[in-house]
């Protein structure tokens, strides 16, 4: 069910068809099937579409636990709207806040919870007599685009979740319907869901999991069973209605006694870390998963195996269909298995953003330099590491969010609250954990001048916050602790005590008020209480209550969770509290033959005969005292797990090129490794021999021969740390593929330390089957039609950029002049991060906005296009089924683009104004308007004959541009880490000096992390007849000031905007820059 462009409605008519006559919804009060269910949620659809709801409109929603909510959840969805969960607990300001906030079209609701709305909320009071009449009159048939406002896509919103927020407002989550058919996919597949499975809807509305409770269930053909028994209930409720799947958070499944949940269920864990201690309780005659994924990413993005006991962690496991995920350092760089860093997620999944929060959704939301142009990271704040089985492990949190029972929280936000009350001059809130797994929220307050009594700090956060938002404890404090460097220190806030427990109180005046004052101590992790303290004012709340029910009840008293909510204190308890008897105790396909070679090789085979030097090298730090013999293993584990390592070029008398791949074994370690022995050299030393040998590596390779790799080990002796060499041919790997090559080695490096066989994770699909894909596409109808389209762009031609033509006979690698730039990481981070964000777009997009502004001034010119070859990864989603992610190869594509930024005033430019903004979205545009990322050109250009023709005589772009992405390096021995790579050592120029040069001047640019951010480092090669220095230098200098007139225009909140292909109506770029135009002077910037 990996369907990323089908809606919601779709998805449930699909179950609807095969299951109509089948259980879809029991609750206490009434049944449906799936006819049924889907018959009222028709009718409700309707009337809610003559309301005014359609897609891009919300629809707030407070109704109880009951069959009604889920009819009127789909029937939002099938009028083409989202829906906004108003919790009838949550405070009546809350309950303001997010309905003036979602400004929904109408909020549907029953009589009881009528008056809990908002003055001014547009109540659909479902349990009216003239509401129900209306809607039975309406047609129960499937709900078209056609009655719909407007289509309904798969980018629609599908709800609207309120977090916590740090500025003490919550903020809306904009989930799309994009990933929910991945999200039910993902469930199916890990926690076995299907017609025969009876699901427990068991969590709030308010909590996204809902969502993957409610549409994991229905979209999967099960039966979704709903009670408002809630713990108390739950082993009642799973025996009388057959349950076999429970979610809930690891807090709330610490409560549960351990005979309410049968053998055989499958049990789902999320929300909060999983302590071992609940698996080795639960694991056993159960599935039990855990699950993890922030609200900004359709509720599920990763989910473990099966849990068994044992593991002194839990792992939160591996992404679902559709996710990927990044454990990523400061600077975005991935961090190594088993190292901590931020849990960045990508993928159809994640939400549109925030709602009415352009600058928090730019801030959270950012480019993701991992993906092609337009994808986005979203930065979760959460810190996890890879263990070595692949599966991620949860680390903590990296910014002030908590997660408490289950529930994100932002402790700004109550701080916030707590700082609006007028005896409150400073205050801290922290979770602390004084006994493992309680975790609770504790508020220290210096006062403004008399302080208040805690019971009011409690009551007037109670009445802003939602309950689990409410702080356990409240310590007063004449001053908050500070580090030296004046932070807050919170290690030195104090661990809560019982200030009652001082005073001299009436002891307990029978067995069961003493019983329930040493439980309450128990529970609350107390040295001792009084039959007459407050158990909510000592720290309690709702998940401890059913802690404290349950000792009580193995102690033999009988009391439940309502009592202690309503009478609170042990000495009102004890006189309901009867005794009772305690409890007793208990293969690749095509594995063989000869392929052809990828579009980009036909590139090479055409542009020269020199090629056997043209490589691509990296060099890496070894762990000091590294063994010769595991480094061998290291080395031959990849090559073996690797083909492209293996391949073989074979030149035919008519100059075609076919490939294939040398057996497992070969070639011989020692004719790949090479130790150079330099234990006692000096700096300058070092410098010229791996200068010398890393040309004579280069020297070395022979793919006609196999032999395309050539690995040099500069040994620096016991107390230094070595260098590893790593040279490839081109036609074995590209700027992708190190991401794969550098980590493999490193774990097969330490699989062969531990004294064990190197696994590494398989490779899904092979170079070989590849690049036989690409020759059948190269030849669909599809892909031929793209002709026409290329041989326009490349119609025309240019003046000169240079003193004449390009030359291949003449212009070769050793007449080349080099020009190296660094653009500071103060200007280049915006770029990555602001600037794509800002305009939904690309890095290349910002970059190659600048450039085309660049040139034109270069030219003198105030307007005109700008003709480059423009080089991608090539990986895109070309052969069906095909997944590259594990690939080492040479799949890089190469294709013409025109750029039009249009006129401009270099001034304004140069100053960040509008025109820079105008620019972006014209080359963004222009960019998206080439069919498949340009994949196609290089297909029809050198894999099918008859299109190459066409294509062949056509002018070539003068201009090359390649942006590589984001890199870190280390630069010696004080810095990185072993296996990360380094530049202290020589390395091998990447042509071969006889190669014919194909572009009058290459721009090869990458951002490289270093101390303060990333740097954007560009290098400027040309030959050295046709350019001089100076003319170059000044294209360098024009193109990094658009570059910062680029990141000065990002941070302008008016910055941004929405283009064509955002919207779903017809309007040209320059209507809609008039729209926005007069809606600012109407409303202010369009955010």
């Amino acid at each position: 069910m990996n369907e990323q462009g089908v809606v919601t409605p779709e998805l449930f008519a699909r179950q609807v068809a095969l299951r109509g006559a089948d259980e879809a919804v029991v609750a206490e009060a009434e049944s449906l099937s799936y006819a049924e269910l889907e018959a009222r949620s028709n009718r409700l659809a309707r009337y809610l579409v003559s309301l005014g709801v359609g897609p891009e409109r919300l629809v707030g929603v407070m109704l109880p636990r009951s069959a009604e909510l889920v009819v009127t959840l789909l029937a939002v969805h099938k009028a083409g709207g989202a829906y906004v969960p108003l919790d009838p607990a949550y405070p009546a300001d809350r309950l303001e806040f997010m309905v003036a906030d979602s400004a929904p079209v109408c909020v549907v609701t029953t009589r009881e919870l009528a008056d809990r709305l908002p003055e001014g909320s547009p109540p659909v009071v479902v349990d009216d007599p003239a509401v129900s009449g209306a809607v039975a009159g309406l047609s129960d048939a499937p709900v078209p685009d056609g009655e719909r406002w407007a289509p309904l896509g798969a980018d629609s919103p599908a709800w609207v979740i309120y977090t916590s927020g740090s500025t003490g407002r919550p903020k809306g989550v904009v989930v799309t319907h994009r990933g929910i058919g991945n999200l039910v996919a993902g469930q199916s597949e890990r926690f076995a869901i299907d017609h025969r499975s009876r699901l427990l809807q068991f969590t709030s509305l308010s909590f996204d999991v809902a969502a993957a409770e409610i549409y994991g269930t229905l979209l999967c053909g099960g039966c979704l069973v709903l009670s408002e028994a809630g713990l108390a209930g739950l082993a009642e409720v799973v025996a009388a209605r057959g349950v076999t799947h429970v979610m809930m958070p690891p807090v709330a499944l610490g409560t549960v006694p351990e005979d309410a949940l049968p053998p055989g269920m499958t049990l789902v864990v999320g929300g909060d870390a999983c302590p071992p201690e609940l698996v080795a309780r639960w694991a056993p005659g159960r599935r039990m998963v855990n699950a993890y994924g922030p609200t900004e990413a359709t509720v599920v993005v990763t989910l473990s195996e099966p849990l068994s006991p044992g593991d002194a962690v839990v792992p939160i496991g591996r992404p679902i269909v559709g996710a990927r995920v990044f454990v990523l350092d400061k600077w975005l760089r991935p961090v190594p298995p088993g190292v901590v860093g931020e849990l960045y997620v990508a993928g159809p999944g994640l939400a549109r953003g925030y709602l009415g929060r352009a600058a928090l959704t730019a801030e959270r939301f950012v480019a993701c330099p991992f993906g092609p142009p337009g994808t986005r990271l979203y930065r979760t704040g959460d810190l996890a590491r890879w263990n070595q089985q692949g599966e991620l492990v949860f680390a903590g949190r990296a910014d002030a969010q908590v997660k408490v029972r289950g529930f994100r929280i932002e402790l700004g936000e109550i701080e916030a609250v707590l700082l609006r009350h007028p005896a409150v001059g400073q205050v801290a809130v922290i979770v602390r954990e004084d006994r493992p797994g309680d975790r609770r929220l504790v508020a220290y307050v210096v006062p403004s001048g008399e302080p208040a009594p805690v019971d009011e700090l409690r009551r007037h956060v109670a009445g802003r916050l939602p309950e689990y938002m409410v702080p356990s404890a409240f310590v007063t404090l004449d001053a908050l602790p500070v580090t030296p460097n004046g932070k807050l220190d919170r290690a030195g806030l104090p661990a809560p005590v019982n200030e009652v427990e001082l005073d001299v109180a009436d002891g307990p005046r029978d067995a069961r008020e003493e019983l329930l004052c040493g439980l309450f101590a128990e529970v609350l992790n107390l040295s001792h209480v009084n039959a007459d303290q407050d158990f909510f004012t000592l720290g309690g709340d709702s998940i401890i209550s059913i802690e404290l029910v349950g000792a009580a009840r193995r102690a033999g008293l009988a009391l439940t969770v309502r009592e202690v909510v309503e009478l609170r204190t042990p000495a009102a308890l004890a006189a309901v509290a009867t005794w009772d008897e305690p409890p007793a105790a208990g293969p690749d396909d095509d594995a063989d033959g000869e392929f052809g070679p990828m579009p980009i090789m036909g590139w090479l085979r055409e542009l020269t005969d020199h090629y056997d030097g043209f490589n691509q090298s990296a060099a890496v730090r070894l762990p000091r005292g590294i063994r010769s013999e595991d480094l061998e293993t290291a080395l031959r584990a990849v090559v073996d797990h690797h083909e492209s390592l293996r391949q073989r070029l074979t030149v035919a008398p008519d100059g075609q090129w076919s490939f294939t791949v040398r057996p497992v074994g070969e070639p011989a370690v020692a004719d790949l490794l090479t130790r150079v022995d330099l234990a006692g050299a000096t700096d300058e030393e070092i410098a010229t021999r791996t200068a010398a040998e890393a040309e004579a590596a280069r020297d070395r390779l022979a793919p006609r021969d196999g032999l395309p790799l050539q690995a040099v080990w500069f040994d620096l002796g016991p107390a230094r740390p070595g260098r590893l060499l790593l040279v490839v041919h081109h036609l074995s790997v590209d700027v992708v593929s190190w991401r794969i090559l550098l980590p493999d080695l490193a774990l097969a490096w330490r699989h062969a330390a531990a004294g064990s066989t190197p696994l590494l994770a398989p490779v899904p699909t092979s170079a070989r089957r590849w690049a036989r894909g690409l020759a059948e596409a190269s030849h669909r109808p599809d892909r031929v039609v793209e002709l026409g389209t290329w041989q326009r762009l490349l119609a025309g031609a240019e003046a000169p950029l240079g003193t004449r033509a390009l030359d291949p006979a003449v212009d070769v690698a050793g007449t080349l002049r080099h020009l190296s730039t660094t653009l500071p990481a103060e200007h280049t981070a915006p770029l990555l991060t602001t600037a794509p964000a800002a305009f939904d777009a690309g890095v290349n997009d910002v970059l190659l906005t600048g450039l085309a502004l660049a040139v034109n001034k270069w030219r003198d010119r105030t307007g005109g296009t700008v003709l480059l070859d423009l080089e991608g990864h090539g990986r895109q989603d070309v052969v069906p089924g095909a997944d590259l992610s594990r690939t080492v190869g040479w799949f890089t594509s190469l294709y013409p683009v025109r750029l039009d930024p249009g006129p401009a005033d270099w001034r304004e430019i140069s100053a960040g104004g509008p025109a820079i903004g105008r620019a972006l979205k014209a080359v963004k545009e222009q960019l998206r308007a080439l069919p498949g990322h340009g994949i196609g050109f290089g297909l029809l250009r050198y894999l099918n004959p008859e299109t190459a023709s066409a294509l062949a005589g056509l002018p070539s772009p003068q201009l090359g541009f390649n942006y590589t992405g984001r890199f870190g390096v280390s630069s010696g021995d004080s810095a990185g880490e072993d296996w990360g790579q380094v530049d202290d050592i020589g390395k091998p120029p990447v042509l071969d000096p006889a190669q014919a040069v194909p572009h009058v001047l290459e721009i090869n640019a990458a951002a490289v992390d270093g101390p303060d951010g990333p740097s954007l480092s560009v290098t400027w090669a040309w030959p050295g007849t046709l350019l001089a220095e100076p003319d170059v230098a000044g294209l360098a200098e024009a193109w990094f000031d658009a570059l910062r007139a680029l990141a000065r225009h990002a941070a302008d909140p008016s910055a941004g905007g929405l283009t064509p292909p955002e919207l779903s109506i017809a309007l040209a770029q320059a209507e809609i820059d008039e729209l926005e135009a007069e809606l600012e002077a109407e409303q202010g910037a369009l955010e």
